[in-house]
């Protein structure tokens, strides 16, 4: 099947890598069209209706989010292109978005494509670029929503909604605040770094705690809390010294 693809990059040498990684790494690609600006690349998307976008954060006239808030129509898988901006590509991650660094490399493209394959089937287009286009908005960092991969494709959840999750061997279970639970085909190791950024906290090795919904710690060896849903958590001894740090601060 042919993935009918666009590129909006305003930077020549970029454009000319792309498009020769695509003829020679990614035969199902189909460009068919190029924009520089944030104008023609809004009509170009909704004149050719893509399968795929890449998308470059940096334009002559603006950004990339510029051209995401001026669509009526959202629904393409999404890679954007960057040099920096790590306020940015800390947004990517949270909301299930690739990108790829400046110079663009290689073996970082094929192993972005394959990621685009394999989504393309199982993506909701439009939500994961409204919840991109959300956490770039916050200011408060506990507003953002973090993609939550599950058996079936994604849940998107508010940071304030998770009060504790635990490892099940290569899945991991989210507790959430209105008493539900999220089952995620995906390891706790693979939401620890986006989490303990976020005023969360690992107490035991299996288990990731939200600091703010904490309501008592019990003293002991290593202790334990119990969280807002009346949950009872072992902080483990090797870990008691780090959680009680970050639970002052």
């Amino acid at each position: 099947m042919q993935i009918n693809t666009v590129i909006i990059e305003d930077e020549a040498h970029c454009l000319y890598v792309l498009n020769d990684f695509i003829a020679k790494l990614a035969p199902d690609l189909t460009v068919t069209g190029t924009a520089s600006h944030v104008g023609n690349a809004v009509q170009l998307i909704e004149d050719r209706k893509p399968d795929l976008v890449f998308m470059d954060v940096r334009l002559g006239d603006g950004t990339g989010f510029d051209v995401l808030r001026k669509l009526t129509n959202r629904q393409f898988e999404l890679v954007f292109i960057t040099a920096y901006d790590n306020y940015a590509m800390d947004a990517f991650k949270f909301s299930a978005v690739d990108y790829l660094l400046k110079p663009l490399g290689m073996n970082e493209f094929e192993e972005t494509m394959e990621r685009v394959r394999t989504r393309m089937q199982e993506r909701k287009w439009q939500q994961t670029v409204d919840v991109l286009l959300h956490n770039l908005a916050q200011k408060n960092r506990q507003l953002k929503k973090i993609n939550i991969a599950t058996l079936n494709g994604f849940d998107f959840v508010e940071l304030n909604n998770i009060i504790w999750c635990k490892s099940d061997n290569t899945y991991t279970t989210f507790f959430l605040a209105d008493g539900t639970k999220i089952l995620s085909s995906r390891n706790l190791g693979h939401y620890e770094e986006m989490l303990i950024q976020n005023h969360f906290c690992r107490i035991h090795h299996s288990v990731i705690v939200n600091l703010q919904l904490i309501k008592t710690y019990v003293k002991g060896k290593g202790g334990s809390v119990i969280m807002v849903d009346g949950t009872e958590l072992e902080v483990s001894q090797r870990r008691k010294n780090d959680f009680l740090s970050k639970l002052m601060m």
